[in-house]
């Protein structure tokens, strides 16, 4: 005979002890009523104590929160950011080199899901000295709130980082866009938390807390403007780079020494780019001019680092950034160089637009990416649009080459067009939660454990998961958290990324009058963890924990045992 965990829900104090209520051995499945009309698709999915979702929708796939773990439970080699010696660390300058040869091996680690690799925004300058050194022109932090309500014109992303802390002092932290918004985070150990960034939108955490010294494992949710990751002109009127140049706030507006500006008029004479050309034509050169580049050694220096990487078009993705950056900027198109561990490309910014991504390509003998298992790559929600020479649809960043650390499967899913997948920032609320927070009941797709509505029909050719409670509190006040963890198999092996409802019914009535606490999701053992909200105005009695998880393409509904 089994039995079902049940939870006391009480008013003022713990009882010690559980009460058991006996189980039918082979519990029916009910379909639930569809619920009032107005709930709005989201792409956030249950809720856990911290505030966090369990898990976001990305387009086709199902992303569930990193585990929260301490940092002596990272994987071996993880690194931590604000350590000495770590590549991957904020650089505050960066001076164009000759080296133009091809990379050796590119080391690439993923903190994102989905991952943006490999543009992951590490270091960010937005301004060129007289020596052409680049530097961030406003390095005076401004704060970042936590929080806000994601939409379909952002995308969403997990983060997961080691960080090292000392109280008052700003650690550099990686980012997806410019605009990247913290919804919500966690940290083991616990520690309060502030986020900033400077003027080139680089970011920073600190903690000034005098407890908050070593090392700590932060995960954080985060979106961004979808438009970033899928660079295109301005649709409004006739811009030229004139108008651009006029129309960009002074802030953004760059300032190009004398020199640099006569050095660049070469370049954009030789391409036949004005300030007065129609800016798609105009840009389109450019892009297709620095993407072309090969690698190769440069012949003797002439002493212009600028116009010896132009003349010759020679370079990698660092030379071909820094030098898109000088001839951009001179054309009066506000640009950015940004750069990771393994990657250098643009941010380029137009009216209507605002900052967009564009890669030149690069060139490296190997790229090793680590931290990317069981994660899936961004898709951004339309093709690039600017001229692919045969040297950019051959590099790296198109993940083609000698490439470690990502299966064959994250390749294929990256490979496909959007016609074959859809977008990562798409979601239409098949697996939301409606009412836009995260914390609502499970969608209109739930199975219930509730008898007196219509049962499902199973269908034999599917697999039916087993659902199973390893752990879970035995009281809890209302308005409380409740803790509850499972473990979802088929055949014996866990089933990752599977949704999962979780109800209270009064025990000793068979699911009867079940109240939907929230969903969860199973990390990649099929397993889960999560803390639920326990509604303030539940009744005071003994409930039994229910779970249950919808049918899909592969899969039968089932209720726990």
């Amino acid at each position: 005979m089994t039995t079902r965990p049940t939870l006391a829900v009480l008013a003022v104090l713990a009882v010690a002890g559980v009460a058991i209520a006996q189980q039918a051995a082979r519990p029916k499945l009910h379909e639930d009523l569809e619920g009032p009309t107005g709930d709005r698709p989201t792409p956030l999915i249950g809720q856990t104590g911290s505030g966090s979702p369990a898990a976001i929708a990305a387009g086709d796939k199902v992303l569930p929160k990193p585990a929260v773990e301490r940092p002596d439970k990272a994987t071996k080699g993880e690194p931590v950011l604000g350590e000495p010696g770590f590549a991957a660390d904020r650089q505050t300058s960066m001076t164009p080199d000759s080296s133009t040869g091809p990379d050796g091996t590119l080391h690439y680690v993923s903190v994102f899901n989905p991952d943006v690799l490999p543009f992951k925004r590490m270091s960010s300058f937005d301004s060129v000295g007289t020596d052409y050194t680049l530097v961030v022109g406003r390095t005076a932090l401004s704060g970042i709130s936590v929080g806000g309500t994601t939409d379909k014109t952002r995308d969403r992303f997990w983060g997961s980082v080691l960080i090292k802390l000392s109280p008052g002092v700003d650690v550099p932290l990686p980012s997806v866009a410019p605009d990247m918004r913290i919804l919500s985070y966690e940290a083991s150990p616990k520690a309060r938390l502030e986020f900033s960034k400077d003027g080139a939108d680089n970011f920073f955490v600190r903690s000034d807390e005098s407890s908050a010294s070593g090392t700590i494992r932060l995960v954080f949710l985060a979106d961004a403007d979808a438009g970033y990751f899928a660079p295109s002109l301005p649709t409004s009127g006739r811009y030229t780079s004139r108008t651009v140049a006029a129309m960009t706030p002074p802030e953004l507006k760059p300032q190009v020494p004398d020199a640099q500006r006569r050095a660049a008029a070469i370049t954009l004479e030789k391409l036949r780019v004005d300030a007065d050309m129609e800016l798609g034509v105009a840009f389109n050169k450019l892009v297709a001019y620095f993407r072309a580049f090969k690698e190769g050694a440069l012949p003797r220096s002439s002493g212009d680092i600028y116009r010896d990487l132009c003349d010759t078009q020679l370079g990698v993705c660092r030379h071909r950034a820094f030098a898109f950056m000088v001839t951009a900027n001179a054309l009066g198109i506000p640009t950015r160089y940004v750069q990771n561990e393994a990657h250098a490309f643009v941010e380029v910014w137009f009216p209507e637009r605002r900052w967009q991504r564009v890669d030149l390509g690069g060139a490296a003998l190997r790229m090793e990416v680590t931290g990317a298992d069981n994660k899936t790559l961004h898709r951004p929600r339309a093709e690039d649009p600017f001229a692919k020479p045969k040297q950019y649809e051959n590099s790296y960043t198109q993940l083609e080459g000698d490439i470690s650390g990502l299966s064959a499967q994250q390749l294929a899913d990256k490979k496909q067009s959007l016609d074959q997948s859809p977008a990562s920032g798409t979601f239409d609320g098949a697996t939301g939660t409606g009412g836009g927070s995260g914390s609502a009941a499970p969608g209109p797709d739930r199975i219930t454990p509730d008898p007196n509505l219509p049962a499902v029909t199973q269908d034999p050719a599917k697999q039916t998961p087993r659902l199973e409670i390893t752990m879970a509190d035995a009281s809890a006040y209302r308005g409380d958290v409740l803790h509850v963890e499972a473990r979802v198999t088929v055949g014996g092996r866990g089933l990752p990324d599977h949704p999962i409802d979780v109800y209270l019914s009064p025990a000793g009535r068979d699911g009867a009058s079940p109240h939907p606490l929230g969903r969860a999701v199973t990390s990649a053992d099929g397993t889960f963890r999560q803390d639920f909200s326990v509604p303030p105005g539940l009744g005071l009695t003994t409930y039994e924990i229910w779970l249950s998880s919808p049918q899909d393409a592969y899969f039968n509904a089932a209720l726990s045992r």
